[in-house]
């Protein structure tokens, strides 16, 4: 059975990463539902307009996904880590031990949620404050994977990020199918 994966968008999400992450893992078989904070039309920062699959009020809180993932981009990443709904969505999915990406900007949103304490993690140079870097490993890796967390550095990763992810979701097999395609 395919994993089934939440998007989240928020106006200013960086294009790149969240359009390259969402056909990756469709190239792997995920079930993958895109969903806006407010509309069903989300702008990124380059300005891509995506239509998306429904928003976060119309999301039953209930239902459960393999993995959430978060791209980066400003102010996308600050618009996700302000909304109560995304903070409190990301804190029951660490709880349960399910997989959470963040890619650039987007490990904000997970400081904001308190679940970087005690992770190592890579993220976009500058976009965690001070405050948000205490008790966090900061690698310069392009991917870091630690635990039930998936992060990467920023939009020139967007590929290998979206990778991971398919290779904790569906198998080192499906990556590896999945990258042989994309003839890099």
């Amino acid at each position: 059975m395919a994993s089934k994966v939440l998007i989240l968008l928020a106006p200013g999400f960086e294009d790149l990463e969240a359009i390259t992450t969402i056909d990756i893992l469709r190239r792997g078989g995920v079930q993958v539902q895109t969903i806006a904070l407010h509309e069903h039309e989300v702008s990124g920062s380059r300005g891509v307009t995506v239509v998306t699959d429904s928003n976060l009020s119309l999301l039953d809180e209930d239902r459960v996904f393999d993995a959430i993932v978060l791209p980066g981009g400003q102010p996308g990443a600050n618009n996700l880590a302000a909304d109560p709904r995304v903070i409190k969505r990301l804190q029951d999915q660490s709880v349960a031990g399910r997989w959470i990406g963040a890619i650039c900007a987007a490990p904000k949103v997970l400081a904001a949620a308190d679940l970087l304490k005690g992770r190592r993690i890579t993220h976009f140079p500058g976009a965690l404050s001070d405050d948000d870097k205490h008790g966090v490993e900061i690698s310069d890796e392009a991917v870091v994977v630690d635990g039930n967390l998936v992060t990467g550095r920023g939009p020139g990763v967007a590929i290998d990020f979206a990778l991971a992810l398919v290779e904790q979701l569906e198998g080192r097999e499906t990556r590896d199918a999945v990258e042989a395609k994309l003839a890099r």
